[in-house]
């Protein structure tokens, strides 16, 4: 597809315009007032803005969409200050915190969930859950699931025929499903299980030790179906909060949590089942989830791209949009994690810095006592690191958007402790100062000098492994505005 030009092309560059194309044809929402669903259509379709259900004209709702289920309905009627359940017959659907009530456009303030009373509104939430009810919304899915059945058919047959060429050029024995207990891997697990009619495939769960609660039960419930195939990753020596009393908080450009809760145990357990045998990952990974992975490929193999170096990655649902997620598993019944029924959209680490205010408003109100714990250490950081409001601080989210070099040589060397000995992990810590950046209180100096102290002590455990006769790769570059130290072993 050729966005400039906007037409169908088999071509990877437009014939017209010489621009590049792109592999998937733009899709978007239509609402239809009469069957109160939206409706899935791709901008070339010939009927596109007509209702599949009865023929009428639909307009233009959104990009992309996700369902609101009772428990979410139930906790916006409240945030609006409106009757419990006032809009429990309603079709009622969300884009981020926009919601749609019978296809009208509601937007609910960033400042609204970070000021909202969460122990007032789950008294409410508890004592109305009993009067709540699903009936109307199965209803509201059923018109979703009956007006979009040509989307979900091309969205398996596409999938399916991807999956089945990717996983053609290995064994089964050397395929692995990676799961996180999200909807995207879950989808993912469903299609690749059912294209290669092979229950028996083996899934990795990477537990960070930060999962939300919902998570684990999901993953229990998920492992009770896959027993005799489902591995646990999960770093068993080292503490979050330990490490986050010793370097501070992971922050949106120093997420050093992923290597070593995450990659880190992930990469170990693949050594212990196929140790240097090349295999094939399908991941839940999607276009349309960041611009970062907007840049990934479907199909990946390069080791400057993979994190464990002896994958190739797959996408099958790389081109699928969150309501194309949702049509799946309502359309197939199949098992999801509960969180999303409290109107998270997203279930990684439940502490995560690229968590939105929503995400922990409903942190407060669903682990009051692990949202607590939480902001009770932000808070003692950010007086430890000389911050003159530590609550201001924390509570308007200026932890996540921490650069500076405060315990940045001690990370990089716990970094280096806890994964750098491992054999194919790649661990990489950025530190980055960028100019005029809020927060970014450490001047270039003191980073300086930090960094010449994490150098010395890459230098030492690159020494170290050449002792021992471990293969190890060592790099480190430097200019005034982006240092990195990386160690491959």
């Amino acid at each position: 597809w050729c966005k400039k030009c906007n037409i169908e092309t088999n071509e990877d560059i437009c014939p017209i315009c010489g621009e590049k194309s792109v592999e998937d044809i733009p899709a978007e929402v239509y609402w239809c007032s009469h069957c109160k669903t939206p409706v899935i259509q791709t901008v070339n379709q010939p009927d596109v803005g007509t209702c599949p259900l009865c023929g009428r004209k639909a307009k233009y709702l959104s990009s992309d969409l996700r369902p609101v289920f009772p428990q979410e309905r139930l906790l916006l009627e409240v945030l609006l200050g409106l009757p419990p359940h006032e809009y429990k017959e309603k079709s009622v659907w969300a884009a981020d915190s926009r919601y749609y009530i019978d296809g009208k456009s509601v937007n609910i303030p960033s400042k609204t969930f970070q000021l909202a009373d969460a122990d007032a509104i789950s008294k409410v939430l508890t004592a109305e859950e009993s009067n709540n009810t699903y009936e109307f919304f199965d209803m509201h899915i059923a018109n979703f699931v009956a007006a979009n059945q040509s989307r979900l058919h091309y969205l398996i047959d596409e999938a399916h025929n991807f999956v089945k060429d990717a996983a053609s050029k290995f064994d089964e024995e050397h395929i692995v499903v990676s799961f996180s207990g999200g909807k995207d891997s879950t989808v993912t697990a469903d299609v690749v299980t059912k294209a290669l009619s092979n229950p028996e495939l083996t899934h990795i769960f990477g537990n960070t030790t930060l999962e939300f609660p919902y998570t684990i039960q999901y993953a229990q419930r998920f492992n009770e179906a896959h027993e005799q195939c489902f591995w646990i990753a999960k770093n068993n020596e080292q503490d979050f909060y330990d490490v986050c009393e010793d370097i501070g908080p992971p922050a949106r450009m120093m997420r050093w949590c992923c290597s070593m809760f995450k990659t880190g145990p992930i990469t170990r357990i693949i050594n212990k089942l196929y140790r240097d045998t090349r295999i094939l990952t399908f991941y839940g990974i999607r276009k349309s989830e960041s611009v970062s992975r907007s840049k990934y490929n479907r199909i990946e193999d390069d080791a400057e791209s993979v994190k464990i170096q002896q994958q190739t990655v797959a996408s099958p649902i790389f081109f699928w949009k969150d309501i194309d997620i949702w049509l799946y598993i309502l359309a197939e019944k199949i098992d999801f994690n509960e969180a999303y029924r409290l109107g998270y959209d997203r279930v990684g680490c439940w502490c995560c810095p690229n968590n939105n205010q929503r995400a922990q408003f409903l942190s407060r109100i669903y682990m009051p006592e692990q949202s607590k714990k939480w902001r009770d250490f932000l808070i003692s950081f950010a007086e430890k690191i000389g911050k003159p409001d530590p609550e201001v601080y924390v509570d308007t989210g200026k932890w996540k958007a921490r650069q500076g070099g405060n315990g940045l040589a001690s990370a990089c060397h716990e970094l280096l402790h806890t994964l750098g000995l491992r054999t194919g992990v790649i661990v990489a810590v950025t530190f980055e100062q960028v100019d005029n950046t809020p927060n970014a209180e450490t001047g270039t100096k003191s980073n300086n000098e930090s960094l010449e102290n994490t150098n010395s002590r890459v230098k030492k455990c690159h020494r170290l492994n050449v002792a021992e006769r471990k293969e190890c790769r060592y790099e480190y570059r430097t200019d005034h505005r982006i240092c990195r130290s990386a160690l491959l072993s």
